[in-house]
């Protein structure tokens, strides 16, 4: 579900699922002189009459069985490579069936865990997406205050390196009863290189066609086998290094790019594009000097800005001399433009994280005899990333009056860095001509604090078992015992702005909530209680741009550091094996016990957590709320057990029923938060003859409250801008389920609808929101049916078609400031509607304050058609020399019919068709393979969107976003036996992005190769 966390901080299961099975297939240079074709694929995948093992444990159930019973969608550790991906999250992001990541090293970072990520499988939230390694689960990494990334567990792919993985399954629904709780949109299960003999070392150097996005890495690989085969040891080291970028460094998210804003006349649209790039003319930051505690501009040059005898307003320029003002393209706002002297908010923004990753991993196992096993894993990992540009400190009244944090500056015009000309000007400007007095100055400080900060996790796992086999009877079967503990800690660094030592290195006092100017370090001056980098008062030169002296910067900037902690404690213990024979086959089962326990701390660090009165609150030191720490944890108890039923087997030769199989599970989940809960899955496969298999399961899920929706203390949290839309605003007033009933609500709340701008569609407002203990788990009924097809006419061909359908409710959710207006004022009920006591208004109609609480109050649909196209040929069979090699054709192709969101009672949401969401997604590859050389290309499509899928008709001047493409090739080139060198292009034709507004933050990590530009990377790779 779409969540407005990102704004408000400035989204196999059971052989029956029914999910497309494509393979990915894109198989490495052939490891040995042999014919490359015979490194394609296993003879029965090419051939389903050809011999093949008859089973094998597969991702979506503990039972081994046929691979065709699952329909799994598997990506290669050899596609990763050979794409040249140094994180497996971008490799899984890259295919349809995956949504915009709930953090990744693209785009804005969730504020206390920089260059993380987590999978979307649907877009369904990365709290419902399940990820397992090896089959067991994996300790999470998300931050558990109110403003992390996402709630729950998800798992940080970046700290699994590429060149340790053998394959990723992906699984569509079906995985609570076999896994257990989180599994709602389906589960993706890593399965490492865990028997591997030899060394391999690779090295890789990736730079874009404008020099910038650097990124280099090495790769060390050694196994052994030992004791005559019986025992093994893998060693994975990973090291990678990837510079940053800001918005800044491309047009398209920069400061210049178009953008939608109000109309200054008459429109037929609420919404028209402007050129010349977003600017805000209130303050920008170099500052601009007020004669008032105002505004400088509104609908053009008139407010309290300070003119020169020409009438032109003034603003410091870099050096800090007072210099006119340059107004751009006014807009309906009134106080933004485009283009003009303003604030290029634009270009304070992270478009990658500047990031090192280091990660080891230890895999190992050893057969003490014929029929027991010991298996263990180490894992240790770091990760330093940074959020290299973020939104600034604001000084301006649109935030508060001054003397209040984020208020306009009031400032003495006797301050020591004005220039005589400039002192006089504003003297004369506040009406105190040769006399020093007070003025306002709103300002941007970008030179002060940058908005950035630097996230450090490290992960330290364990896994240790024993697992074994044995007769009893005619009956084979096996045990497993699994203990898996997993820890994860972040903590995040960030230079902040000290309001009090702010204002006195400025020279402002604030008397009685009434400020006013002084001398910069006056006499008597208090510094605030938390310790900055300097407690030595120094004058401040806050005129123009970096002026600053690095004693002053010291003295009112801090270091705020926060700290998480996720731990996982997992035990599973299975039993599985033969129960009966039948004609078609052997019933087989699996049943087990697992113990799990899950708790995250998130502690604020000094600043953030702010100043304790004497009452109990806590002040603010500087531009942030004061932050509440976040702990708690619960503990499961589950029971599950599985069964696969062959009814009828190929050997008794029934017509029309070539195979007929059912398969069903279930577990029972105890977890001390809210107790109970049943979930289970039945389906089954038919094959009316070989080569077609329909399949189908329907299965009831759940995913349990996490940690920050059920124990965040009530706090402070920031709503609006881009996120909100009033319904009230003139702009929006119009629209909505039933607009008379919309207007004749707004007009009851004494709001002139006709001229009414809501300032909460445009900055953010101060509320409070918290967790809640009493929350149930999220409920989903899901069910799957389609078809695999592998024609025996065309060998090396596979088909798929798969019907996905997930329906969640008591989905956990915070409505947001933007829903509760809608349902209040869309309201047959107004104003007795529960939604109309959640917000407040002050005397001018603005938003003054709202709650926001976590609640079980949410549904989601989704309903998808996945296919799927997978076509191996070696050429020697069209009568080409084996010399020629062989090629392999897949794709796969994602419709979604519908995925809307609702709250309540209110109107359905969509979020299909906006460009996180689209309609179609389609990606294709096509690889040449012969022993010494291979050609891999891939296309990725995603069919045309709209900017706002429910908005009305004339809500936008151009609401049609054009199809995205994008063309990424790999060659590589074996020289020797030891030796391979690849290159890898992506965006090969340096295909840009088009939008008659900004880039959508989801379209950053959409198109972000478009967003790029052509991109070069070579890899060179040794084995002994």
């Amino acid at each position: 579900m779409h969540t407005k966390t990102a704004a408000r901080r400035n989204l196999c299961l059971g052989s029956t699922a029914l999910a497309i099975t494509l393979a990915i297939v894109s198989p490495a240079l052939a490891d040995t002189a042999s014919d490359a074709a015979a490194n394609i694929k296993k003879p029965c995948e090419l051939d389903p009459t050809a011999p093949c093992a008859d089973t094998i444990i597969v991702t979506g159930t503990r039972v081994s069985q046929k691979v065709s019973d699952q329909p799994v969608q598997t990506i290669t550790g050899q596609v990763i490579n050979d794409m040249g991906y140094t994180n497996i999250g971008q490799a899984l992001t890259s295919l349809p069936v995956f949504g915009v990541p709930g953090n990744s090293p693209v785009g804005a970072q969730g504020s206390f865990g920089a260059g993380q990520t987590f999978i979307n499988l649907y877009n369904l939230g990365s709290q419902r997406t399940l990820t397992l390694v090896n089959g067991n689960r994996f300790v999470g990494a998300a931050t558990s205050s109110l403003f992390g990334a996402s709630v729950g567990t998800p798992v940080d792919l970046g700290t699994i390196a590429p060149g340790l993985v053998q394959s990723i399954d992906i699984v569509s629904v079906g995985g609570a009863p076999i896994y257990g709780a989180d599994a709602i949109a389906g589960t993706v299960n890593v399965i490492l290189k865990h028997d591997y003999q030899g060394i391999e070392l690779t090295s890789s150097d990736g730079i874009s066609e404008k020099g910038d996005g650097h990124d280099y890495n090495f790769s060390l690989l050694a196994g052994k086998n030992f004791a005559g085969g019986r025992g093994n040891i893998t060693l994975n080291v990973y090291y990678d290094h990837q510079d940053g970028l800001t918005t800044a460094q491309r047009d398209v998210t920069g400061a210049n790019a178009n953008f939608y804003d109000l109309p200054l006349n008459n429109s037929p649209y609420q919404n028209i594009a402007y050129t010349g790039g977003l600017r805000y003319n209130g303050f920008p930051n170099t500052g601009i000097p007020l004669a008032a505690d105002s505004i400088p501009f509104y609908f053009g040059p008139t407010g309290a800005g300070v003119t020169n005898a020409a009438g032109q307003t003034l603003y410091f320029n870099n050096q800090g001399k007072l210099v006119p003002f340059v107004n751009g393209t006014p807009t309906g706002t009134g106080y933004t433009e485009g283009g003009g002297s303003g604030f290029p908010i634009g270009n304070f923004g992270n478009l990658l994280t500047n990031s090192n990753r280091i990660q080891g991993t230890l895999l190992g196992h050893f057969d003490v005899s014929d029929h027991l096993r010991v298996h263990g894993e180490l894992w240790w990992g770091r990760n330093t990333a940074t959020n290299v540009e973020a939104q600034p400190y604001y000084s301006t009244d649109l935030f508060g009056p001054a003397g209040t944090v984020n208020g306009n500056l009031a400032l003495s015009t006797a301050n020591p860095f004005l220039s005589a000309a400039d002192r006089a000007t504003l003297q004369a400007a506040i009406g105190t001509p040769g006399q020093d007095g007070t003025f306002y100055l709103a300002r941007a400080n970008t030179d002060l604090a940058t908005g950035a900060f630097t996230s450090t996790s490290y992960l330290f796992r364990s896994v240790g078992g024993i697992d074994g086999d044995f007769m009893l009877g005619t009956h084979s079967l096996r045990w497993d015992v699994t203990l898996n503990y997993g820890q994860s800690t972040t903590t995040t660094r960030q230079t902040q702005l000290v309001t009090q030592n702010f204002y006195n290195a400025i020279g402002e006092t604030v008397n009685g909530g009434v400020a006013s100017g002084t001398m910069p370090c006056a006499a008597g001056y208090t510094s605030a209680a938390i310790a900055t980098l300097s407690s030595t008062c120094a004058p401040l030169d806050i005129f123009g741009l970096n002026n600053a002296s690095q004693a002053a910067i010291d003295y009112v900037t801090a270091i705020a550091t926060t700290h998480q902690i996720d731990t996982q404690f997992d035990f599973v213990a299975d039993l599985k094996g033969d129960l009966v024979h039948l004609p078609a086959g052997d019933v087989k089962f699996a049943v087990g016990v697992e113990a799990r326990r899950e708790s995250q701390n998130f502690d604020p660090g000094a600043f953030f957590r702010g100043q304790l009165q004497s009452d109990g609150t806590y002040t603010q030191y500087g531009n942030s709320i004061p932050i509440t720490p976040v702990t708690g944890s619960y503990h499961t108890h589950e029971a599950f057990g599985e069964l696969t039923v062959p009814l009828i087997g190929a050997d008794q030769h029934i017509p029309l029923v070539h195979e007929l199989t059912f398969h069903g599970a279930g577990r029972y989940t105890d977890n001390s938060l809210n107790g109970g809960f049943f979930s289970y899955t039945a389906g089954g496969n038919y094959a009316p003859v070989a080569g077609i298999t329909f399949r189908g399961n329907y299965t009831r899920s759940f995913r349990e409250p996490a940690v920050t929706e059920a124990f965040a203390p009530t706090g402070s949290v920031f709503e609006g801008a881009v996120s909100t839309t009033d319904p009230c605003d003139k702009t929006n007033v119009t629209s909505g389920p039933n607009p008379a009933t919309r207007a004749a609500n707004c007009a009851a709340a004494g709001i002139n609808t006709a001229t009414f701008i809501s300032n909460i569609d445009h900055l953010t407002i101060e509320g409070s929101s918290g967790g809640n203990t009493h929350l149930n788990n999220e409920l989903s009924k899901s069910w799957t049916f389609g078809v695999q097809a592998n024609p025996g006419f065309i060998r090396g061909l596979k088909l798929t078609a798969d019907y996905v359908s997930i329906t969640i409710t008591n989905e956990i959710t915070e409505p947001g400031i933007a829903a509760e207006l809608q349902g209040c004022y869309d309201s047959s009920n107004y104003p007795n509607n529960p939604y109309c006591s959640t917000f407040t208004r002050d005397a001018s109609g603005q938003i003054s304050n709202f709650t926001d609480n976590f609640t079980n109050i949410g549904v989601e649909a989704f309903r998808a058609l996945q296919m799927g196209l997978d076509y191996s040929l070696p050429l020697s069979r069209v009568g080409l020399p084996a010399s020629a090699g062989a090629f392999n054709i897949s794709a796969t192709y994602l419709h979604t019919y519908r995925h809307y969101t609702k709250l309540g009672t209110q109107d359905q949401q969509l979020v299909l068709g906006d460009r996180g969401d689209p309609v179609d997604a389609i990606n294709g590859n096509f690889h040449w393979m012969t022993k010494t050389f291979d050609w891999l290309w891939t296309v990725v499509y995603y069919g045309p969107t709209e900017v706002d899928p429910n908005a009305g008709a004339n809500t936008y001047e151009y609401p049609r976003i054009s199809p995205y493409w994008m063309v990424n090739t790999s060659v590589g080139l074996r020289v020797n036996e030891h030796f391979d060198l690849r290159l890898q292009v992506n965006n090969v034709f340096n295909l840009g992005v088009t939008y008659a507004g900004t880039v959508p933050e989801f379209s950053t990590n959409r198109e972000f190769d478009a967003i790029m530009g052509r991109y070069f990377r070579m890899t060179a790779r040794v084995r002994f």
